[in-house]
């Protein structure tokens, strides 16, 4: 089962490094489904192929508001 990370964590899993934050990894479905269970991933679409650190994201500013007078 596919799932993408959205913590990072040190170590490794099957003798392989734990990808990055919003990095994708397979894993057998027990633990993929008790890393989302834990907050620690969530289930990854197949249709997506590059993951998008969301580390790196940023948001547009806000509109400026109007002062009461």
């Amino acid at each position: 089962m596919k799932i993408k990370m959205l913590v990072n964590i040190t170590g490794t899993i099957d003798g392989q490094e734990w990808p990055e934050r919003g990095g994708v990894i397979e894993l057998a479905e027990h633990v993929a489904a008790d890393m989302i269970g834990n907050g620690f991933a969530e289930l990854c679409d197949e249709l997506e192929t590059a993951a998008v650190d969301p580390v790196k994201e940023t948001a547009t500013k806000p509109a400026p508001r109007a002062r009461k007078a």
